[in-house]
């Protein structure tokens, strides 16, 4: 998330205690209008207790929607109360570009870049109806927000074990056909933390759910933004992500046991993405030939 787990367990501790809450995070503001360090742990704490916040909103709003057959609105809901309420609180605003290309009403794979814990944000500004995300499998273990993704479908991938990922990949493809919903998904499959405006190497999962569901992928590309928050160079300024939904990809003609068509789509994807990452990211850094960084 946006702390380390040694600070995750301290802040458990402080929230046992409201009062100290609103005591520290009083005397926090003050010091991070002059302190950017300071406004980074006052920022990321403030994201940390909304989670949890969000995550017992999310549960509630969880059992209502089931309760009432709307199901597919879970995720949509809480996720843009998030990007507005939460979002706000911090300073962060979006631009977001080619939105229809979520509203066609058809089942999608949405893949998206992985820049670090801010992408919250983006999945709250962002996430579509009748969706569901697809996380790493420590996510099981992070109280209430782990309960909230079970009660939203969520997928959990175990990348440490493949047969296991596999196996989830391919009942989500046929959960996909079955229950005409769509999924969310970071091809890179992991934060990238990246200075330039490029991205991580994919993995294949994505493209084989595509293809065995026989759906369109919807590349959605977020500009760097690491000028705006960076976990490892401690900034949390606020600011505008911007964000760029891109026209959706057949796979209806791809066959998925030819690892080479499912190899050709994943790399026109990364391509694509690529060339719009550098294209919506001001003043963006590109490595070049003999490894030096320079602005394109």
């Amino acid at each position: 998330m946006f702390l380390d787990s040694s600070s995750i367990v301290k802040l458990e501790l402080i929230t046992a205690h409201p009062l100290a809450i609103l005591l520290v995070i009083g005397a926090l503001i003050t010091g991070s209008r002059i302190n950017p360090t300071i406004q980074f742990f006052v920022r990321a704490l403030i994201s940390f207790i909304f989670i949890i916040i969000f995550s017992i909103y999310g549960i509630l709003s969880a059992i209502f929607l089931s309760l009432i057959g709307k199901r597919g609105l879970i995720n949509w809901a809480t996720a843009r109360a998030y990007a507005y309420i939460a979002g706000g609180a911090v300073g962060i605003s979006y631009k977001v570009e080619g939105e229809e290309h979520m509203l066609t009403g058809k089942p999608s794979i949405y893949v998206c870049n992985h820049q670090s814990a801010a992408d919250l944000f983006v999945l709250g500004r962002i996430f579509p109806k009748d969706c569901v995300i697809v996380g790493k499998a420590e996510l099981k273990y992070i109280p209430l927000l782990n309960i909230y993704m079970i009660l939203n479908n969520s997928i959990f991938l175990d990348r440490k074990n493949r047969n296991s990922s596999v196996q989830a990949l391919t009942k989500a493809a046929d959960e996909v056909k079955q229950r005409k919903t769509s999924v969310f998904i970071f091809p890179e499959g992991t934060r990238s933390h990246l200075k330039e405006a490029e991205l991580l190497p994919f993995k294949k999962g994505a493209f084989y759910m595509a293809v065995q569901a026989g759906i369109p992928i919807v590349p959605i590309v977020v500009a760097n933004y690491i000028d705006i928050y960076s976990s490892t160079r401690r900034i949390f300024r606020g600011g505008e992500l911007h964000i760029k939904v891109l026209p959706p990809i057949e796979t209806t003609n791809i066959n998925a046991d030819d690892k080479e068509q499912i190899n050709s789509l994943m790399d026109k994807t990364r391509e694509v993405m690529l060339n719009t990452i550098r294209e919506i990211t001001p003043n963006h850094k590109v490595k070049s030939s003999n490894g030096d960084t320079k602005l394109d």
